[in-house]
């Protein structure tokens, strides 16, 4: 695989003036995540574990927010069809390899 190339400096030039300053620069980005040969499925099997909880329970949060600016208690009727849509985006990132 090819590595990302980051982004190392911005420099903005003043037509006016005929000046440049830097705005932005950046490292190389630091050390290279390691991991053994015989560990990387397990390794990205379980970030992508964490990544998909990660949404479903985002999305979960957002969609309990929105039930509860609909009505009362609204939020309690909507709860098992906002829990199976949350469940339903997490289960798509978890499958993405």
């Amino acid at each position: 695989m090819a590595k990302k190339q980051m982004m190392q400096r911005v420099t903005v030039v003043d037509l006016n003036d005929n000046s440049t300053q830097t705005v932005f620069e950046a490292d190389g980005g630091g050390k290279r995540k390691r991991v053994s040969d015989w560990m990387r499925p397990t390794e990205r099997f379980l970030r992508q574990g964490i990544k998909a909880q990660e949404r479903c329970w985002t999305e979960a949060l957002d969609r309990h927010d929105k039930s509860r600016t609909k009505k009362r208690d609204r939020w309690l009727t909507d709860g098992f069809n906002n829990g199976l849509r949350a469940v339903d985006k997490g289960c798509r990132v978890w499958g993405r390899w």
